[in-house]
C-alpha cells in the first residue's frame, strides 16, 4: 500500500513520534530589499553574476549548496518569465533528501497547490499562497525572490509555520519551465532554516526535494 503523507511531514523527523496538532502559515510582511546598478557597458556575464549574487543574498551560500546536493534545478537569470498563476502538483513525490533514515525515495505526499501572484519584476518579488489537499489557502508570503531565463525560472520564499511548541522558519524553493498548461520539470524543495529548538522537527539545514510525478504541475 502506498503511503501518502502531508507535505508538512517534511518538517518532522522520521524517527520521532511527536505529532503536530496544528500547522498553519504565518504571514510574513518583511520584504527583502535588493538593490543593484548597471552601467552602460555591462555585459551578459556581469548580469548573470549579479543575479547569482542576489540569489545568494536571499537564499545564502550554505542553502544553495544544500539545494545543489539535493539536485535542485537552478534556472536563475536576467530574463524572467511571467510565473503568475495557480499550479497543482498532483501527485507530488519525494525525489531526494538529506535527512538520515528518511522516507523512501518515491514516497507520495498529499497533493500541493502553489499560487504565484502580485509579481514585481523590477524587484524580483512575488506573493506566494499554498494549499495542501482540500485545505484552504495559506496566508500570503511576500518574503520572496524569483528570476529566470526564457520560460525557465526559480522562485524562493521564506516563511514561518506554527507548530505545537512554537514557530519554525523554512525555505520554499520552486523551479521549472512555465507553459500555457502549467509548469513542466516541476520541482519543489523545503529546507529547515530555523527549527527554534522544537523537538521532533528537522535539524536546521535538513530538507527534502519533491517533484510532480508526471513532471507537470498543471495550471488551475
Amino acid at each position: 500500500m502506498m503511503t501518502i503523507l502531508i507535505e508538512f511531514d517534511v518538517l518532522i523527523q522520521t524517527n520521532k513520534t511527536h505529532v503536530m496538532k496544528s500547522i498553519k502559515f504565518l504571514g510574513f510582511f518583511l520584504l527583502l530589499v535588493l538593490s543593484f546598478s548597471c552601467s552602460k557597458d555591462d555585459d551578459n556575464s556581469s548580469d548573470e553574476e549579479d543575479i547569482r549574487q542576489q540569489v545568494e543574498n536571499f537564499v545564502t551560500a550554505d542553502l544553495i549548496a544544500t539545494l545543489e546536493e539535493l539536485g535542485f534545478n537552478f534556472n536563475d537569470g536576467e530574463d524572467s518569465p511571467n510565473i503568475e498563476g495557480k499550479f497543482l502538483y498532483e501527485p507530488i513525490v519525494l525525489l531526494a533528501t538529506n535527512v538520515p533514515e528518511d522516507f523512501a525515495i518515491g514516497t507520495q505526499f498529499l497533493n500541493f497547490e502553489a499560487e504565484f501572484s502580485n509579481l514585481i519584476p523590477d524587484e524580483r518579488q512575488f506573493t506566494l499562497r499554498t494549499a495542501q489537499g482540500t485545505a484552504s489557502q495559506s496566508e500570503a508570503v511576500t518574503n520572496t525572490f524569483y528570476s529566470g531565463n526564457g520560460n525557465s525560472f526559480s522562485a524562493y520564499a521564506k516563511l514561518g509555520v506554527t507548530v505545537q511548541g512554537g514557530v519554525a522558519t523554512l525555505l520554499y524553493a520552486f523551479s521549472g519551465d512555465v507553459t500555457e498548461n502549467g509548469i513542466t520539470n516541476a520541482q519543489e524543495a523545503l529546507i529547515m532554516l530555523d527549527n527554534n529548538s522544537i523537538e521532533g522537527l528537522l535539524e536546521n539545514g535538513q530538507g527534502r526535494l519533491l517533484r510532480d510525478e508526471d513532471g507537470t504541475a498543471e495550471r488551475q
